[in-house]
């Protein structure tokens, strides 16, 4: 099965994203700041990881520029997931690296655009 990380501090968050991600064939690993969420990926390497913009410890870009520092991760993508949609901040998560912004609340077809773009082979 194919890994996914998703990091949130939003604990209805994670838990709503991981209900969408049942119906695909893929194991979901979920942390609850940026920190954790560097630590989960090494250790796993997921083929996709989400970001959320906002969390202790790491931000969601502070996040994906450590990450983007490991090879293993450099054509990886990763998503940030933002509750905002300020031009400030999806520049911000452009910068750090991140493919592309998912808004919350995340809707079902977003999540499958997500995937048709970035794990074609999962649909």
């Amino acid at each position: 099965m194919t890994n996914i990380l998703i990091a949130d501090d939003d604990f209805i968050s994670l838990e709503v994203l991981k209900a969408m991600l049942a119906q695909y064939a893929v194991t979901v690993h979920t942390a609850a700041d940026g920190q954790a969420a560097v630590d989960t990926a090494l250790q796993v390497t997921p083929a996709l990881i989400i970001l959320d913009y906002e969390m202790p410890k790491l931000t969601g870009a502070e996040a994906c520029k450590q990450l983007r520092q490991h090879a293993v991760f450099a054509d990886t993508p990763i998503i940030a997931l933002t509750g905002h949609q300020s031009p400030t901040e999806i520049e911000a998560c452009r910068a750090a690296g991140m493919n592309h912004t998912l808004h919350k609340p995340v809707s079902p077809d977003a999540l499958q655009d997500l995937f048709s773009t970035y794990l074609p082979e999962l649909l």
